[in-house]
């Protein structure tokens, strides 16, 4: 009898551990957003997750570097180099607003604007020059 209350009490504390563990995983919310080159191929991708305090910034091709401007005034916001094809993006560096997102690669300037709202991403048009 002892034996069957305590396999019960284990198979117990393993599905509700199991069950709150799904429950966190459903309450994040992951949003993305990609930009196309003209021929319809992904050029970058932004991924937000609300759990995280980074943007992430994937690229088809490698980029040295990405800038975030004022759309208004073309001013530079934040910025860094990189190397490869993902960087991070620090969300505390940037009030709620809309910006401009330039990624340099070695053929081309991927331009895409950027609206961050209460920790939130959000991309309203793309273009690649």
């Amino acid at each position: 009898m002892k034996n069957l209350i305590l396999i019960f009490a284990l198979t117990l504390l393993s599905t509700t551990g199991f069950a709150q563990n799904l429950t966190d995983k459903q309450s994040e919310k992951v949003t993305k957003y990609v930009t196309t080159f003209p021929n319809g191929e992904e050029a970058i991708t932004i991924t937000d997750r609300t759990s995280s305090e980074n943007l992430e910034l994937t690229s088809a091709d490698s980029f040295y570097k990405y800038e975030i401007l004022e759309t208004s005034n073309h001013e530079l916001v934040h910025g860094s180099d990189n190397q490869g094809k993902v960087c991070n993006i620090d969300k505390s560096k940037l009030n709620d607003g809309t910006y401009t997102l330039k990624v340099y690669t070695e053929d081309f300037v991927i331009t895409s604007d950027i609206t961050i709202t209460n920790g939130m991403q959000d991309t309203s048009d793309a273009s690649i020059q």
